[in-house]
Order: C-alpha cells, then structure tokens, then sequence
C-alpha cells in the first residue's frame, strides 16, 4: 500500500514539474522487441521507464517482479503524461489512480528489459515499453479528463494585433485571420473582425494591442468575449548577403525575396485581466515579390501560433480559471459568511475574495484549480446551504439568488 501512494505521488510531482511524456512511436524510432505488430489505425507511445523494489533477502525473483510491476506503471503513466497536464491528475489523483494505474497491465502490448541493477537495498528495472495510448486516451475521456474545447464552454475570443510590414501598419489582417480559423476549427467562437473595425485607431485599442492587459480585458468585455487575443507583429524584408565568388549562381533563391517577422500575443481572461497564455516567435517567407514574401511570413506566423494556442488555450482556462459569481438575496453579513462558507466547500475551487456587498447583492471572485462556471454552477445548485438558484451561467460568470429569495426552502 505504501508503495502503490509513493508511486502516486512520484507521478504527480513529475506532472505538475512539467511532465515526462514519450513521443508517439515512429518508424524510426527506438523499437520494443515481441509482441505483435500494430493494427491500421492502432495508436501506441514507445516509452523508457524505471521501477525500484526494496530488496526481499532470500527472495530475488519476487524483488525483480516488484521492480517490473513499477517499471510497467511508471510507463502508462508517461503515457497518461502525454494526453493530460499534470494539473488535472493531481485534481483527480484517485479517480486516475483507480481507473487507470490499476489497469496498468492491460495498456502494456509489449516490453524490453533494458537493465536491471541492485544498489544500497534498492532493486531498480528499467524498461522500454509500447503502450496502447489509444486505450489510455479512451479510459481518460470516459473519465472526462480530456480537455476539449467544449468543457471551457466554447469561449468567445476577441483578436486584436497591431500587424505591420517593414515598420508601416498593414491592411491584410494577415494574422488575424490565421488565427481565427485556427481557433474557429477548434470550436472556439470568434469575435467578427468587421466589429472591431471602426475602434481599431482608437486610443484604448492600440494600447490593447501594445500589451495593456487591463485595456484587452475591458474591449473584449465590450463585445462579449471571455478571452482577449492580442499582440504585435512586424515582418521585415531580410537580405541576404552576397557570398564572395558565388557569382550570379548563389541558388535557386537569388531572385526570391525574404521577409522575416516576429509574433508576440497573449491571451487575456477579460473577467479577470490576468494572462491565460502568452507566445512569442519568429517566422520566415520567400516569394518573387515583396508582397507575397511579407504575406507569406505573416501567415506562417499565423498559422504555427494558431494551432498552439487552439491546443493550449481551453487547458489554460480550465486549469486556472476564475470565476465571478453574483449572488441577489444576500440580506446580512451571516448570509455572506455563510455563502463564502459554501463557496469554498465546493470541490476546485482553489480561494474564494469577496468583491463586493451591498444592496442585498453579493459578487464574489472565485478562483478554481480546474473547470469553469458550468461545473461550478452545477455543483452549488441545491448541493449547498444557503441553496442557490442558478439564474445565469456565462462561461467564467454565474448569478444566482439565494433560494429562500426566490420562493424557495
């Protein structure tokens, strides 16, 4: 029992750490010896891991299975390191640890032992393992473990960069574009660009675009978005310089013009301000023309930072999300105290700052280790004294009466 928790904690600590996931398995990577080949469509991870057992005197082949059976979870929990950030199997560390790490002979289709070593009373095995992540990513979204767009609520992002060509502004929208059907193909909702047209030169929205976190926050509530995406970028025409004797022949690029360009953006949470996810890089583009180099820069920006964020973006909320809970019917400090009280109970939710109280209306900051308004809302509705009743969900937004305000215990 010892053991199967110190495993447990191991792994979660790894995680939160930033991970260790393998690669999906190649056909040149490194290969796992036995075991039958992979069917069409069959997805697998080859992965190295290492397992200890205290040494049982008298006893090393049961020492040597203790170490393998280690070695054999620790692999599956790499593979569970690929599909989920660790943030998430720390929130459900049981749930992960009795549904998954205890099927962990299942997802194994085949092993190696790489090397076995005794030292100071410890056994250690170190295998390289082929595990089905097909079957890992099917029991992880049974779990609903796996974040997908539609758990942070399809959220509405506002896009908004300063896009300029050799220092001038430019009129593509390049870049904006990119990154709204990135997002767009994701599920995420986008604001129209057409909306955002006559505020564009306005004061407020170059300062947004520039970085200003708090005015990226209030334009993006202005046309109803949860997340603000915005940034900067400049593409530059970039010459080469000539090789000494190359001649006329310096290759096939000679008559190509280059531009090169550099992409920073962030996403801001507008319930809150505070950045969900930042990016920065740089990009390249050739063509016979200038324009066609500079757009061609530009969208390769676009399109590697489009399909980052759009996979990074909805685990960002999910996993830090804060949430804005209105509350009428509030007639007294008791009710307050008493309502934090239920604030706090609820599963995830990470702290718990009272904004405001007046008027019978309390609004409350609530800040969530994992999920959003949906989970939170369906967790206080009549699971909680005072009971509430659920008025509005927004996606990081809930109002609410306390029931016995609205006719109800």
């Amino acid at each position: 029992m010892t053991r199967r928790f110190s495993a447990l904690s191991t792994l979660l600590l790894t995680l939160v750490m930033g991970g260790c996931a393998g690669a999906p398995s190649q056909p040149g990577g490194p290969r796992v010896k036995g075991g039958l080949p992979d069917l069409p469509g069959e997805e697998t991870v080859t992965v190295e891991a290492a397992g200890d057992a205290n040494v049982i005197p008298g006893n090393r082949l049961n020492t040597h299975d203790q170490a393998l059976s280690m070695a054999q979870r620790a692999a599956v929990e790499k593979a569970v390191g690929v599909l989920v950030q660790g943030q998430m199997v720390v929130s459900q560390a049981k749930l992960v640890e009795d549904q998954v790490f205890s099927k962990t002979a299942g997802y194994l289709k085949a092993w190696d032992i790489l090397s076995e070593e005794e030292h100071d009373g410890l056994y250690t095995v170190k295998i390289r393992a082929r595990v089905r992540l097909g079957d890992v990513r099917k029991d992880l979204d049974g779990l609903g473990m796996l974040i997908k767009t539609k758990k942070v609520g399809n959220p509405r992002v506002m896009i908004l960069v300063d896009e300029k060509v050799d220092g001038k502004p430019s009129e593509s929208r390049t870049v904006e574009a990119g990154l709204a059907k990135a997002l767009l193909d994701r599920g995420y909702k986008v604001v129209d660009a057409d909306q955002l047209a006559e505020i564009r030169e306005k004061a407020g929205t170059v300062k947004a675009a520039l970085g200003d976190e708090a005015q990226a926050a209030e334009l993006g509530k202005r046309f109803g978005a949860e997340v603000a995406l915005v940034g900067t970028v400049n593409a530059k025409r970039f010459t080469m310089t000539a090789v000494p004797g190359a001649g006329d022949s310096a290759g096939l690029g000679a008559d190509m013009v280059s531009y090169r360009g550099r992409l920073n953006l962030k996403a801001v949470k507008t319930s809150s301000g505070q950045v969900a996810l930042a990016d920065s890089r740089e990009g390249a583009g050739m063509d016979l023309q200038e324009e066609g180099a500079a757009i061609r820069c530009l969208a390769q920006l676009a399109e590697a930072a489009g399909n980052e964020l759009a996979e990074k973006l909805a685990p960002a909320l999910w996993e830090s999300a804060e949430v804005q809970v209105e509350v009428t019917g509030v007639n007294d400090f008791v009710a307050l105290q008493t309502l934090m009280g239920g604030l706090r109970g609820a599963d995830g939710v990470r702290n718990v700052n009272t904004r405001s109280f007046a008027g019978g209306v309390a609004s409350f900051d609530v800040e969530l280790s994992g999920g959003n308004a949906q989970t939170l809302a369906a967790q206080l509705e009549g699971r909680h004294k005072p009971s509430l009743e659920i008025k509005e969900v927004a996606a990081y937004r809930i109002v609410a009466a306390l029931a016995t305000a609205a006719g109800g215990q």
